[in-house]
């Protein structure tokens, strides 16, 4: 189990960078590079929302949004694969306990 972490361009009305850490326990971690700011999100609360060009990241707690990225498809994609293979990772790891 490790912590899968990436770089991603942010596109439509947010520009810049995010770097966005994976880890298998269950928790996105996301930070903006250009304003250092940062934010997380437990797996469950996590929607992919494609639109076009781009698909939009959205964490959700109580039906209210807390925070939301705009990714280009493709990195989009890559984020929900690396998601899912954490949470197989995790669950194999629990069976085996």
């Amino acid at each position: 189990m490790l912590v899968e972490q990436r770089n991603f361009t942010l596109c439509g009305s947010q520009q810049g960078n995010a770097c966005i850490r994976v880890i298998p326990t269950g928790k996105l971690e996301v930070t903006i590079m250009e304003d250092d700011s940062s934010c997380e999100a437990e797996f469950s609360q996590l929607w992919f929302n494609k639109a076009g060009m781009k698909t939009l990241l959205v964490c959700r707690e109580a039906e209210q949004v807390c925070w939301q990225l705009d990714l280009t498809n493709k990195d989009a994609k890559e984020l929900e694969c690396l998601i899912e293979s954490a949470q197989e990772d995790f669950e194999i790891l629990m069976r085996a306990l």
